[in-house]
């Protein structure tokens, strides 16, 4: 327990909880912005519409799971240090931003197929480019 001194433990503490955030911290801004880029372009969704996004995040997902799977890559990760997050902590940027774009260009798309793509890209490309950019610094740190 802290006195609130500033304790060595706290922030280990607290760089523990980024760490184990950063990920579904990401992925939630990337979402919720993506869901409502395509609000804004064809209007607030009805039950249909919001079950179409959600099935497409799922797909998404699913889909690399099954191409991780496939390709062998559901080995132990090896453990991220401080370097590693600070790195793509200053690129991380990129996967947001190319998750919101193609939101961006797949809400001018009319109806209900925008809902389910905008949802399913943003995943794709989200959890994609974090990985990348998670393994260039981790290549980076290791030189």
């Amino acid at each position: 327990m802290s006195d609130g001194s500033g304790g060595a433990g706290e922030p280990h503490a607290l760089l523990s909880v980024l760490r184990g955030s950063a990920v579904p911290y990401g992925y939630t801004l990337t979402v919720l912005a993506s869901h409502s880029i395509v609000a804004s372009q064809q209007g607030g969704p009805n039950v249909v519409e919001i079950i179409v996004f959600v099935i497409g995040a799922m797909l998404g997902f699913a889909t690399l799971a099954a191409i991780a799977e496939h390709r062998g890559l559901g080995r132990a990760p090896t453990a991220l240090g401080r370097r590693e997050y600070l790195h793509a902590g200053m690129i991380h940027v990129f996967a947001v931003g190319a998750a919101l774009v193609s939101a961006i260009l797949i809400a001018l798309i009319p109806g209900l197929a925008a809902w389910g793509l905008a949802a399913f890209a943003a995943t794709v490309l989200y959890l994609t480019i974090t990985s990348l950019e998670l393994d260039f610094a981790t290549r980076i740190d290791e030189d």
